[in-house]
């Protein structure tokens, strides 16, 4: 069917939209120009049959805010105007509708006001008689404002707030606090106290905020101190560096803060200041410390802290973490030390880590046996408060040591094996061996073998002096010509060596082990006499390890040393041949009868068990026989060389001789 407008409709529904208007102000109403639907538009058509379809639906306006970016594109702007004006909205093609508003146009200076298109037109007046032309600016690109718009071809006109993005806001409450957030290692979590602040400040934001959306700082004070509003600053949580002066990090007190929203697409930006009061709301923690603590040396410092937690802090009364949460780390424990240097009064005295250290340049051992005096105290974590140290006496027992000795054999003139003595635990230790055996020519032998600080010149320096008034001989001459037992337990008991060992931080009850040991082998006499150093003769040794160390109780370890006689390598050589076997009596005189024991070439060694035995008959038929004397007398004789006992065992030789007038 033929499409046409419907005029006379139009005028009827201008009038009938005037008397809607008047029992409805707030809304204009708007018959728009209809044409015939098509199915590319989907509209409703009015034709010249009203029979045969319905008429659209008409505008009804009403005044409206709206946002309109600038920027936006014709299309936009229809559907942002008709949701915005449009009561009946979504009954009527938007697009469709072709909007004008009144506003004003510019030329220099000049002004003029008129309607025209919302997407900028142009507008004409006489000025002196001059037709002058304005240029208004698109409702889009136009100052944020309250406008008159109507749709086009009508007189009817509605308010529109226009704005180019939405107003934010932030609404905070006053007065508030907000506790301080902790990292587990106690640095504060800057980002977990602004969720803090944002969730305890804001009442109220528009639009929905979290704390991604915002910035929050606090107004600081620069390290450096201020003048005034000098050396303030609004900075970040964490402090920072603003224009060349340094801020500390927000901390406990009160403080003016500021959030603020930034700008963007859809909303201008806003912030708002108040004080907030930062607190640490971690519980107050105390430690009462256990009267007459006990613990025993370790040396490993990590296991008397955590003794010392265990024996020294009464859980029960204090208020802390539960026990089984925490550790030695949570907890700084010092004791009153004295540096390696010595003191004098307190001067060299300090409160240093159980480990030990430096201290006003002073160095400081690990803390050992004995009275100490300890402090502890609490680093906190994120639930409670620290502590300040608190003091109490510890008394420090001596461990026990377990001592082993492991069973060897060796030449005389090799060292002992290393691991020869072992302890546990495997602490630094002054190790005495005591050696009692039997040589291999069958005679008793004591050897004490010393830790090697006893051969320090500084340590001799200070103990021969004493020694030397005590029995008449340095200890230095003692090392080199031995001492008997005798002398030696009367050495070990004089009081004026015992007390300068102790300063020397020597056990003096490892001499008195010493001494057990001895008294404990009834075979050794006083007049004994005992070699400094370990065996050098071949026997059969039981040997007796007895360790020192102040923090640890005497230990004593047992085993046995066997010395053997070297016998590879080893000959008797007669210093001198006898042509013939016959020697003159005159000859016989000044014969070099000697022998040479050798060891692999080497005639150095001790000859002191080499042994002769001269036996036979002389011209007369009498009998001859020695051990040390040569013959000279004319006669027929054997000679036979052995080796009895000492370190070196030869095979023996023999030679026969005649001895002539």
């Amino acid at each position: 069917m033929k499409q046409k407008k419907l005029t006379k409709w139009l005028a009827a529904s201008l009038a009938a939209a005037m008397l809607v208007q008047a029992s409805m102000p707030q809304y204009a109403v708007y018959a728009q120009e209809l044409t015939a639907g098509s199915a590319e538009t989907g509209m409703d058509t009015v034709t010249e049959d009203a029979g045969q379809g319905e008429a659209e639906a008409v505008p009804q306006l009403q005044n409206g805010t709206a946002v309109i970016p600038a920027g936006s594109d014709a299309a936009s702007v229809k559907e942002i105007l008709g949701r915005a004006l449009v009561a009946n909205a979504g009954e009527v093609d938007l697009q469709s509708l072709e909007w004008e508003y009144y506003c004003t146009g510019k030329n220099g200076l000049l002004t003029n006001d008129a309607w025209g298109s919302v997407n900028g037109f142009t507008s004409e007046k006489k000025v002196v008689f001059v037709t002058t032309t304005y240029t208004h600016p698109a409702l889009a690109a136009n100052s944020d404002s309250t406008y008159q718009v109507r749709l086009a071809g009508t007189d009817t006109a509605v308010t529109l707030t226009k704005a180019a993005k939405l107003a934010s806001s932030v609404v905070l409450d006053q007065g508030c606090t907000v506790n301080l957030a902790y990292n587990e290692d106690l640095s504060v979590n800057y980002d977990r106290m602004r969720e803090n602040i944002m969730s305890t400040v804001v009442a109220s934001s528009e639009p929905q905020l979290s704390v991604n959306d915002v910035t929050i700082e606090y107004y600081a004070t620069a390290v450096t101190g201020s003048l005034g509003d000098l050396g303030k600053a609004w900075v970040p949580l964490e402090g920072g560096t603003v224009s060349a002066l340094n801020y500390p990090a927000m901390s406990e007190g009160t403080w003016r803060i500021r959030i603020s929203y930034g700008e963007n697409d859809q909303y201008y930006g806003t912030s708002a200041e108040t004080e907030v009061t930062v607190a640490d709301g971690r519980y107050a923690s105390s430690i009462v410390y256990k009267e007459g603590a006990a613990i025993t040396y370790n040396m490993d410092p990590a296991v008397m802290r955590q003794e010392i937690l265990d024996s020294a802090i009464d859980w029960e009364n204090s208020v802390l973490p539960a026990k089984d949460s925490v550790d030695a780390d949570d907890f700084t424990i010092e004791y009153y030390g004295t540096a390696v240097s010595g003191s004098l009064g307190d001067l060299g005295k300090n409160w240093v880590p159980i480990e030990g250290g430096t201290a006003d340049l002073l160095n400081y051992p690990a803390m050992g046996a004995g009275d100490q005096q300890i402090r502890i105290s609490f680093r906190g974590n994120t639930e409670y408060k620290p502590v300040s140290a608190v003091e109490g006496a510890l008394s420090v027992n001596k461990a026990k040591v377990s001592v082993s000795v492991s069973s060897t054999n060796i030449f005389a003139d090799e060292p002992l094996p290393k691991g020869f003595v072992t302890t546990d635990p495997a602490d630094d230790f002054d190790v005495y061996t005591l050696f009692v055996g039997a040589t291999s020519d069958i005679s008793t032998a004591v050897y004490l073998n010393l830790p090697e600080r006893y051969t320090d010149n500084d340590f001799l320096k200070i103990l021969d002096p004493i020694v030397e008034a005590i029995s008449g001989k340095s200890f230095t001459q003692m090392l080199n010509e031995g001492v008997t037992i005798g002398e030696l337990r009367e050495l070990f008991s004089t009081q004026e060596l015992l007390d300068l060992l102790d300063k020397l931080n020597i056990d003096t009850g490892t001499f008195g082990q010493i001494l057990n040991v001895i008294n404990n082998m009834p075979s050794l006499m006083d007049s004994v006499r005992i070699a400094f150093g370990t065996p050098s003769r071949a026997g059969l040794y039981t040997a007796a390890a007895i360790t020192d160390n102040v923090n640890y109780e005497t230990g004593v370890g047992i085993g046995m040393v066997l010395v053997k006689m070297r016998a590879s390598g080893v000959k008797l050589t007669w210093n001198q041949e006898i042509p013939g076997g016959k020697l003159t009596a005159e000859q016989a005189e000044t014969f070099d009868f000697g022998v040479k024991l050798s060891y692999n070439g080497d005639v150095t060694i001790s000859q002191e068990n080499v042994h002769f035995l001269y036996s036979g008959f002389t011209t007369s038929w009498k009998i001859y026989s020695s051990t040390t004397t040569a013959p000279t007398e004319p006669g027929s004789y054997v000679v036979t060389v052995v080796t009895l006992g000492g370190n070196y065992l030869a095979a023996p030789i023999t030679r026969t001789f005649t001895i002539t007038e």
